[in-house]
């Protein structure tokens, strides 16, 4: 039987992860560091969680380099004892890029993919000829990048982004009545890591304050990637002067809402696919914002704006964080139904430009390359 070794670092790794094993099929082995979702599709119990490296930023990672480099040498050993026949690596570049360029020194053989191309577009372009080092092929979510990674030799293949092959929901007054919500509805999304969160709920908190004295009916749902955050929100709660609640149904959560308040991240495209308009928020420790904004080559952070090269999804970071203005665009959205929709038409277009409900289905594109030109090419080599 073939094995596979994943190795993903995130939520949006485990869901990518998830899919490609839902799709790779039977008579294969699945082992490696994934999520639940992944062990939920066949993956054995994974190495760790993938909590723990579930991290972000530069400043933000230094108190934890220590369990990181113990982690990568614990990963390094799990491949060399599972010897399998590919290895795929999923986001998290910090990560599994280190894993995988010492294990293309112990294993020369071995064939690496990687999942979702590294931003060269945005910063640090020199990645590409570091990745053309390591791995056999890269899978690239956004038809734009390919180019970059062909010029330095590195096998480059565009799928699509995953994340859009989800059920998404559009029936708003029937999904408000099922969760039984009578007035605004405001889902927020404060981040999938604990540092994000502990960032973002005290701006969020005071914002949704200021919104509630205008919106007397305001109900917010907090939308969870992780259930043990609910206590971590809590703490920011104890006199709120509005309605809330907590749901890991995000897909529902985000399209009943009439409007949403966004850590910048992959959610940004579920929430557009799920056609509710939303403003894009993100703070950093001050020395990572300052050490990103003398790399990035980009104007902006959100996929939705950066492809186009214009504003269609109002982005506020760092110094443009703060209740004050995070309230007055959520207030302007919600009084102003033209803008909205507005910005869910110019949403749906870029969408569109990711596979969004085209008949090819990322995932399973992967999966077919996977097994008629590397996994196929494994069996081969091993057998000589």
């Amino acid at each position: 039987m073939a094995k596979i070794y994943f190795i993903a670092g995130e939520s949006s790794g485990d869901y990518i992860g998830q899919q490609l094993i839902q799709n790779l099929g039977k008579n294969i082995s699945f082992v490696g560091v994934g999520g639940p979702m992944m062990e939920a599709s066949g993956m054995e119990k994974t190495l760790f969680s993938i909590n723990k490296i579930n991290l972000m930023g530069f400043v933000e990672i230094l108190p934890h380099i220590f369990m990181i480099n113990k982690l990568i040498k614990n990963t390094i050993n799990d491949i060399l004892n599972h010897q399998p026949d590919i290895l795929i690596t999923i986001d998290s570049p910090g990560f599994t890029y280190r894993v995988a360029k010492k294990i293309r020194l112990l294993l020369p053989s071995l064939k690496i993919i990687h999942v979702v191309a590294p931003s060269v577009w945005a910063y640090k372009p020199s990645r590409a000829f570091k990745y053309a080092k390591v791995y056999d092929c890269l899978f690239a979510l956004l038809p734009f990048e390919p180019p970059y990674f062909h010029k330095v030799g590195l096998d480059c293949r565009y799928i699509g982004h995953p994340i859009l092959e989800q059920k998404f929901y559009h029936d708003k007054s029937l999904l408000k009545k099922e969760l039984q919500i009578t007035g605004t509805l405001l889902c927020v999304t404060a981040g999938s890591r604990e540092g994000e969160i502990l960032k973002h709920l005290p701006i969020f908190y005071k914002t949704l304050e200021i919104i509630a004295t205008k919106y007397t009916d305001l109900e917010v749902i907090f939308v969870l990637s992780n259930p043990s955050h609910e206590l971590l929100i809590k703490q920011f709660l104890l006199n709120a002067n509005f309605k809330y609640r907590f749901s890991m149904d995000r897909l529902k959560i985000f399209a009943a809402a009439d409007i949403a308040l966004a850590k910048s991240g992959t959610n940004t495209l579920e929430i557009a696919a799920s056609r509710t308009p939303m403003i894009v928020a993100y703070k950093l420790n001050l020395l990572s914002y300052w050490f990103v904004k003398a790399l990035a080559k980009i104007r902006f952070i959100s996929l939705i704006n950066i492809i186009p090269n214009r504003e269609i999804l109002p982005e506020f970071i760092q110094f443009n964080c703060t209740p004050s203005i995070l309230s007055a665009a959520l207030i302007k959205l919600l009084s102003d139904q033209q803008i909205t929709e507005q910005q869910i038409i110019q949403s749906s277009e870029i969408l569109s430009q990711l596979g969004f409900q085209s008949k090819s289905c990322p995932s399973l594109i992967a999966a077919q390359i996977i097994k008629s030109e590397f996994l196929k090419k494994s069996e081969i080599e091993s057998s000589i």
